[in-house]
């Protein structure tokens, strides 16, 4: 590996070791705990790095917490490969994740919740122009660009109306019944945070580029 890939971490060495220095020991008085179940709060990580295909830019997930809504959050940020220009794509308390550039590197997509329900967007880098080009019932992923750059294939949930355990009657007007029963036949029926998982199953799609109507492949 060449000598240019370590600049930028030697740079952050350089920089960090001054500051622990000028940080010292603790106070005395000051509380040493390490870790506490609320740091979690303050905790951000980088994840999903994605190069240009010039190979002069990174765009990455930046994940951080909500802690008003107990929430994991994150955006996108953008970074010259010399570490220079780090700045952010995205901002705001929403969740937006799966950076792709496209063929030519002119156009980036994602997944973004900024308007309530996860869709697809596309960034033109030249001006910040950003447009919405779907609008899915259910969650994307697994998102990828044609080679040639015209179209957009991604996954998604197809629900699927599972048949009624038993026909009950109908109830009177006003009748308080007990919600009908839940038949469970997969091994993995419920999610944390999620609760219950609607039945279905995993489907290709295709959009174009510029937007439209989804089409399962």
């Amino acid at each position: 590996m060449s000598n240019t890939i370590y600049k930028p971490i030697l740079r952050l060495l350089a920089l960090a070791i001054p500051l622990m220095a000028l940080a010292g020991p603790p106070e005395q008085g000051t509380d040493n705990r390490r870790f506490q179940p609320i740091d979690v709060f303050q905790l951000e990580y980088a994840s999903d790095p994605q190069i240009s295909p010039d190979g002069q830019k990174i765009v990455y997930v930046r994940n951080f917490m909500d802690i008003m809504k107990d929430r994991r959050r994150s955006n996108l940020w953008i970074i010259n490969f010399d570490g220079s220009n780090h700045r952010p794509l995205t901002t705001g308390n929403v969740n937006t994740r799966s950076p792709r550039w496209s063929p030519d590197g002119s156009c980036l997509l994602y997944v973004s919740s900024e308007e309530g329900s996860s869709q697809l967007y596309v960034r033109w880098m030249d001006t910040g122009q950003t447009a919405k080009i779907t609008n899915l019932t259910s969650s994307p992923g697994g998102i990828a660009w044609s080679p040639d750059g015209r179209w957009i294939a991604f996954s998604m949930k197809v629900e699927e109306q599972a048949e009624p355990f038993a026909q009950m009657p109908p109830k009177p007007k006003g009748a308080e019944w007990a919600k009908p029963a839940r038949v469970i036949e997969k091994l993995q029926y419920r999610a944390d945070g999620a609760g219950y998982l609607e039945d279905g199953y995993i489907q290709l799609f295709v959009v174009p580029a510029e937007g439209g109507t989804p089409r399962q492949s």
